[in-house]
């Protein structure tokens, strides 16, 4: 498997700048009636990708990443869980995987199951399916991957079973004209290596390959999703320019707009939330529209601070993926795969990756 570190990291700090709402202050760390630790100045979210058609569930949730940021002292985390947990899920009589409750009650649904598990409060989420995440990444002219030989052919064998799920959805009218007209594109790939152009459905079919392990899923999801959003900070960077009252305002503007970060005007709100718009407007989520205008100013003063340091912004990410037991063998529950975890021990582990005041050990 090839070395991901860095897209790991440019993953998580990328899906932090996009989705966080971390600009509004909380009181220091408490602990709810349910007994879900909540961490003062932490922001918790849920991002989810859905293999079906629907955002909003009925179609196995394969990607659940848990994303904390503490903009004060500038920690940014994302673990990872992977769908083949084994978690206890009320009215069933026997443990079910994590990518059950989306089944059965959407993203609503696997937030309860989780927080139930593992007692972490996590009350914000975003959801979307296969198709939306192509879509979006088409729209900003596809994206690069580094791709081996067999990670190609398998790729075009998942790409195949994609399209025919598209066809199908088509015949019987579910799907509306535009959707239909993605079918006259070729979605094989003929490339492989670095820098490979992959178009939407590619993107997310490579994303989703699991013929290795689900662990290298996993890394392969957060390739895309790094890749993706590489491309929405482009376009950020290509259309605002940041500045303070220190810094004074910007010589060079080319066709950006200036933006003053210690009086943010109304206007500006209204312009970083149009930049963003698409994101919001393919997905299903629980964030109200001051908190999406949030998320952009987030973005705008993460990015910001880092570019003021000279620093690359990527750098102060950590990354983790969980259970504790991802690496066992699996085990056999009512004759379905999965992993048997200690609940106790990975609730600790989260929270001690999550919210720890220093960098977590590796």
């Amino acid at each position: 498997m090839k070395n991901r570190v860095k897209l790991l990291k440019r993953t998580c700090l990328l899906l932090v700048l996009v989705l966080t709402v971390g600009l509004f202050p909380l009181p220091g760390l408490t602990e709810s009636e349910s007994g879900e630790q909540k961490n003062g100045d932490w922001v918790n979210f849920l991002l989810m990708c859905n293999e079906g058609m629907n955002n909003s569930g009925g179609n196995a949730g394969n990607t659940m990443m848990i994303v904390a940021m503490d903009p004060v002292r500038g920690h940014i985390r994302l673990m990872m869980l992977t769908w083949d947990t084994f978690v206890h899920y009320q009215g069933y009589d026997v443990l079910q995987r994590m990518d059950m409750p989306y089944r059965k009650g959407g993203p609503e649904e696997t937030l309860k199951v989780f927080k139930d598990n593992f007692h972490i409060d996590v009350d914000l989420f975003m959801s979307l399916n296969y198709l939306n995440l192509a879509t979006m990444i088409d729209r900003f002219g596809g994206i690069k991957l580094d791709i081996t030989r067999a990670e190609r052919n398998a790729l075009n064998g998942m790409v195949a079973s994609k399209k025919e799920n598209i066809q199908a959805q088509a015949k019987a009218g579910v799907l509306s004209q535009l959707l239909i007209e993605l079918l006259s594109q070729e979605y094989f790939l003929n490339e492989y290596g670095p820098e490979t152009r992959v178009n939407g459905l590619q993107a997310v079919g490579y994303g989703w390959l699991q013929y290795d392990s689900v662990y290298n899923c996993c890394l392969r999801e957060l390739e895309v999703v790094a890749a993706f959003f590489d491309r929405v900070a482009l376009d950020i960077a290509d259309n605002v320019m940041f500045y303070t009252e220190e810094t004074g305002y910007p010589n060079r503007l080319g066709n950006r707009r200036a933006i003053n970060l210690d009086a943010v005007t109304d206007d500006d709100k209204v312009f970083l939330r149009q930049l963003i718009a698409p994101i919001f407007q393919m997905c299903y989520h629980n964030l109200s529209e001051e908190e999406i205008i949030g998320i952009s100013l987030t973005l705008a003063r993460v990015a910001y601070a880092a570019a003021r340091e000279g620093v690359d912004i990527f750098s102060s990410l950590e990354t983790a993926v969980f259970p504790l037991e991802f690496h066992n063998p699996y085990d056999i529950v009512a004759g379905t795969k999965g992993h048997l975890v200690d609940y106790e021990a990975n609730t600790a582990a989260m929270k001690a990756f999550l919210y720890a005041e220093e960098e977590p050990m590796p």
